[in-house]
């Protein structure tokens, strides 16, 4: 980024990123081989590497391509001649440049390597406090020392039970606190993350690669950790030479091998710690951290300014890639109140739609309930500076922008019992069909990571909501009219839209059209839940996705229930004619399967309403898979089916290429095609009656409606039939609700286990004018095999096309309880 993450964040002008993926739920390389943990709830590993893994595995040298040419003048400020004479006169300079030199293990290293940035940054620090402070980037009036990390412990960093610690950090130079643990002679003995300033990693000679991967970790991994430090540099080093690197949300960039003689560029690196070049902003003034005193072992807090308005004890629920939109979303408890949500990302230039505007859009003509809402936001500025960052290359620009949310919800793994959990799905798709069709605005990104249930307002007074607003699920199952003049409060929450779009209307003019159907051709969403044809931006058309299904009809209470909260009219709209044969109001073709094939590559592509329903589906599908009966017991064939079903969906991938696009099968369509028998055999006892409704909504999920002649009339008609399903269980079993145990998951064996990884987000585009960039891999939460990225040939700068922010982490144990550190 020549610089901005990320809560509960999302995941995306085409560009060409020269050594980082751009955005979005990814995994980080698994190059640091430590877990992540923020006081003791465990994190997923976000995505790691801007630099390419081809640069991370082989090593760099002098004439790589991931290496920044101009980095020295592009990157770093060169210390003032009157510092640098002054500290080339220093003896001691060369003294301790010798030992590195001449050290004879790694280990032997760290002493002289930590004093002499030291001498450095306390000479440099001294003289250049003298002259004008006010444009020095400095948190403290002290200097920045380096310690190795024998002789401090490294507490409180954003991973837990690390293997690997930074070999050196810089710090500011401590005084005395309450929340700091010194020696006696004044020195640290713990070095909390969020005091860490930047990171240095050794290794001998002959492993340069390996100090660059560790070095880059632990700046992916601060970064994410420091939400107040938009950018920072880092060094590696060997007997030989020192690398240095400088992350942002533009990406990782890393300078050539540099000779220890080389005094002058040593200089310009630490004097950059303190006075960075233009556009390097390496503090946001607008957001500090904070500690606990009485609570030593746990993570900062927060203060963060929003619009002028000062919110207090934020405490971090989500962390995303930190070299993309680097999302991070905040939590700020208040006492009988809905918490304060805050979400920071770095804006991409180029975007046709920014989330605030199409909320702002689809809240206009009055609240929606169940979509979530927005109270402030604001492009950030620092000390009169917009905290943004431009590469002068690419012209591509990220701009720092926080939003403060009027909602909050849980995650559905804390439902208290499987009816709660679908009632939450029940209006989530109703409200989805609803702000499709009055507001135009289609999500896609449906997932895990954006529903969520029982969800809180804040107080607001004033407020119009928007009317005729259909009834939800609790209004339905009482058989009560919705009041207009109180809005209704939904079981379910829709949250980020960073990537949704909209749909147009008939009395826009041709170019809006056109520019609107290019954006809903781009692949968007989550490779766990991301629908099978936007996977592969066409239309499945093997024989299992030729079986159509009528639309599914309700019987008994559930009708009754039905036809008094809609009307009679609705669902005979959506109802099939029996005599016609019609399945969902589309005919299937009569014709082979290689006429189909061969339609379905001539169909032009576009993002349906149903591939968000199918999205949902495979949400809902995994959360009531994985939930915990109260008292249920798992079985040996249970777990076994559990873990087949569930690495389907983990390992889920997305085809980079049209190579790939012909030869793709995605693994999850077994699913669909399981017998009941089949299908049920994962889910635990108590939840035979649940897996059986799965079962029937996965047939009516399975087929390709798009090939019908004629398609379904209705866009909204998968979200009826699976509604009229959820209905019909939650009336069936509206007594004997199962109860759940909320926010523990079933066990998904040790194979899984050792994995631990979220499920990543991803999005791209598929055309002709794409190529596999070698420069621009990124792995994503999923699957090694899948740690690719479609990258639009240079030249192709009409449509949104860059990867969503995949690299994400969401600290569950946070963002649901009350009583909990971030």
């Amino acid at each position: 980024m020549s610089s901005n993450e990320q809560p509960r964040t999302p995941s995306p002008a085409p560009r060409q990123e020269a050594n980082v993926n751009a955005d979005g739920a990814s995994e980080i390389a698994q190059s640091s081989g430590m877990p992540f943990l923020l006081n003791d709830s465990p994190v997923k590993p976000a995505g790691l590497m801007s630099i390419s893994r081809k640069v991370i595995e082989a090593g760099p040298d002098a004439s790589s391509k991931d290496l920044d040419a101009d980095f020295l003048t592009e990157h770093l400020r060169p210390c003032p001649e009157k510092s640098y004479l002054k500290l080339q006169a220093n003896p001691m300079v060369g003294k301790y440049t010798k030992q590195i030199m001449n050290a004879p293990e790694e280990i032997a290293m760290y002493q002289p390597m930590a004093e002499l940035l030291t001498l450095l940054s306390k000479t440099i620090h001294r003289l250049i406090t003298k002259g004008d402070k006010q444009r020095l980037s400095l948190q403290s009036e002290r200097p920045i020392v380096f310690l190795d990390h024998h002789s401090c412990a490294i507490t409180r960093f954003p991973v837990g039970d690390p293997k690997e610690f930074p070999d050196i950090v810089g710090v500011f130079q401590p005084r005395d606190a309450k929340t700091l643990k010194l020696h006696n002679d004044g020195t640290y003995r713990e070095v909390p993350y969020h005091r860490i300033e930047t990171v240095v990693e050794a290794k001998v000679r002959g492993k340069q690669a390996e100090g660059r991967r560790q070095a880059s970790s632990y700046i992916h991994h601060i970064l994410q950790a420091r939400p107040d430090r938009p950018s920072y540099y880092g060094m590696s080093a060997t007997q030989e030479s020192f690398q240095l690197y400088y992350g942002s949300p533009l990406g990782l960039r890393a300078a050539a091998h540099i000779p220890w003689t080389d005094l002058k560029t040593l200089c310009a690196y630490v004097y950059s710690l303190y006075d960075p070049p233009d556009g390097h902003i390496l503090y946001d003034r607008t957001i500090t951290w904070s500690e606990t005193p009485n609570r030593p072992n746990s993570p900062a807090m927060w203060n963060l300014t929003v619009d002028g308005e000062k919110y207090y004890g934020a405490r971090i629920v989500f962390l995303g890639y930190p070299f993309g939109r680097r999302t991070t979303v905040f939590r700020i408890t208040r006492l009988n109140l809905p918490p304060v949500i805050i979400k920071e990302f770095y804006l991409e230039s180029g975007r046709r739609y920014e989330e605030v505007d199409l909320l702002a859009h689809i809240h206009l003509e009055g609240y929606v309930p169940g979509v979530v809402r927005v109270f402030s936001s604001e492009t950030v500025t620092s000390e009169d500076t917009v905290v943004a960052f431009r590469d002068t290359t690419t012209e591509e620009t990220r701009t720092k922008q926080r939003i403060v949310f009027g909602d909050f919800g849980m995650d559905l793994e804390y439902a208290k019992t499987v009816n709660d959990l679908l009632k939450a799905v029940y209006d989530v798709l109703e409200m989805h069909r609803t702000v499709a069709s009055r507001r135009e605005v289609l999500h896609r990104d449906m997932s895990i990571f954006n529903i969520m249930m029982y969800p809180q307002r804040s107080p607001s007074k004033g407020v119009k909501w928007m009317e005729d607003v259909p009834p939800l699920i609790d209004a339905v199952l009482a058989g009560q009219p919705s009041d207009s003049e109180i809005p209704p409060i939904p079981c379910g929450l829709m949250i980020d839209y960073d990537h949704s779009a909209l749909l147009g209307h008939a009395q826009a003019a041709p170019r809006i059209h056109e520019a609107i159907h290019r954006e809903l051709k781009h692949r968007t969403g989550t490779p766990a839940y991301i629908a099978r044809a936007v996977t592969i931006a066409g239309f499945p058309c093997g024989l299992e996705h030729m079986y159509y299904l009528q639309m599914p009809l309700l019987c008994g209470k559930a009708k009754d229930l039905y036809i008094q909260a809609y009307g009679q009219e609705r669902y005979d709209k959506y109802t099939d004619d029996p005599i016609a044969g019609t399945c969902h109001g589309g005919l299937p073709r009569r014709t082979s399967r290689k006429e189909l094939q061969k339609l379905a590559s001539t169909l032009p592509f576009y993002h349906r309403w149903e591939y968000d329903a199918e999205s949902v589906f495979w949400t809902m599908y995994s959360v009531l898979l994985r939930v915990l009966p109260q008292n249920a017991m798992e079985s040996l064939g249970t777990m076994k089916h559990l873990e087949v079903a569930w690495e389907k969906l983990k390992t889920h991938t997305i085809p980079d290429t049209p190579e790939e696009v012909k030869s793709y099968d995605d693994i999850r369509q077994a699913i669909l095609g399981y017998s009941e028998e089949r299908f049920t055999a994962a889910f635990l006892p108590p939840m035979q009656d649940v897996a059986s409704m799965l079962q029937l909504i996965a047939e009516h999920v399975s087929p390709t409606y798009a090939l019908m002649d004629p398609p379904p009339p209705f866009d909204d008609h998968l979200h009826e039939a699976m509604q009229r399903l959820i209905l019909q269980y939650l009336v069936d079993h509206q007594d004997t609700p199962i109860p759940l145990t909320p926010g523990v998951l079933r066990s998904i064996g040790p194979k899984l286990k050792k994995d631990g990884r979220e499920l990543g987000t991803y999005g791209s585009q598929l055309d002709d004018s794409v190529e596999t960039g070698t420069g621009s891999k990124r792995p994503r939460e999923e699957h090694e095999s899948s740690k690719r990225r479609v990258q639009p040939k240079r030249g192709v700068t009409n449509d949104f096309t860059g990867p969503r922010e995949g690299e994400a982490r969401i600290l569950r144990g946070l963002w649901n309880n009350e009583g909990r550190d971030a």
